[in-house]
């Protein structure tokens, strides 16, 4: 994405000089040269989900942060969160939108990586929240699973990837948690979206799923429950580089500016859970915590 100033700065000094006044020529080419400076363009990061035009979705980010910074700015796309994180942590990316494994991955990794922003709102008990559900085919709850387990074959889990919060790690964790030494007999099935795993898990005779509560549909195929849900999660925060970009200035700018509101609308059709944000606001550390724990010791993996 190109700034708005380049191609008239370009076609403006292309005509020869003594056509132009000398205050005129002086600030053709300030901008000109100002803008060759920054000739690196700056990276808004984010990662691909089927059937989700991400690109688009980052895109309002990327313009206020070319029109602040008066740079040009890209928006690269990786194909999975875990290719976002490389990016992140080798400083390939300037602003990043991760999902919450992600976020997490890559504070872990890195020091230069900072809080930006983050979508925000109230939440009611009518609105959906940011959870994590195990859903069970001919399984009724982890007391059956622990009795079931040994008396056969190894139990198929219908997941999004390993590294979503919300369709894979949390409720991974949990498994551990719940099936101690049985754990092993699980074996994992990442079917690559959030929309997929009731399906898959609704074909086979008797299995697990790990799905975000709020994908999940007004009525479960038959044989297919609900068998345990987490607490409300956070949601993965943007991230910012600074060793490229005065991060504490620009997220204090864009919380204030009315370009928010379109930033804020931008990441919502990206990200399902983002719906009933209504704002972008300050990343608080302590819900975080626990969720770094779980990583650093290794239980969700």
């Amino acid at each position: 994405m190109s700034s708005p100033l380049i191609p008239l700065s370009s076609a403006l000094l292309r005509q020869p000089l003594r056509f132009m006044s000398r205050p005129l020529c002086l600030w053709l080419c300030s901008v000109f040269f100002s803008l060759q400076g920054h000739s690196k363009p700056l990276v808004v990061a984010t990662y691909a989900y089927p059937d989700i035009n991400r690109q688009a979705a980052v895109t309002p980010l990327a313009n206020w942060l070319a029109a602040q910074q008066q740079q040009q700015v890209t928006v690269l796309v990786a194909n999975k969160p875990d290719e976002l994180v490389k990016l992140a942590v080798q400083g390939k990316a300037d602003l990043v939108v991760p999902n919450l494994v992600a976020y997490l991955q890559i504070q872990q990794q890195t020091k230069t990586m900072l809080n930006f922003l983050v979508p925000a709102g109230q939440q009611t008990q009518q609105q959906a929240v940011y959870t994590s559900s195990v859903l069970g085919k001919n399984v009724t709850d982890f007391q059956q699973l622990q009795l079931l387990l040994p008396q056969g074959q190894p139990l198929t889990v219908f997941a999004v990837w390993p590294d979503s919060a919300s369709g894979g790690l949390i409720a991974t964790a949990e498994l551990k948690q719940q099936l101690a030494g049985q754990f092993s007999k699980l074996k994992f099935d990442y079917v690559g979206s959030h929309q997929a795993v009731v399906p898959a898990l609704a074909a086979s005779e008797q299995g697990l799923g790990i799905v975000a509560t709020a994908t999940l549909p007004a009525q479960l195929p038959k044989g297919v429950r609900e068998i345990w849900r987490s607490a409300e999660l956070p949601f993965g925060a943007l991230l910012c580089n600074s060793q490229t970009l005065p991060c504490n200035k620009l997220s204090q700018q864009l919380s204030k500016a009315p370009q928010a509101e379109a930033v804020l609308k931008g990441l919502q059709q990206g990200w399902a859970e983002f719906r009933q944000s209504t704002q972008l606001a300050p990343v608080d550390e302590a819900p975080y915590q626990p969720l770094r724990s779980l990583l650093s010791t290794g239980l969700a993996h």
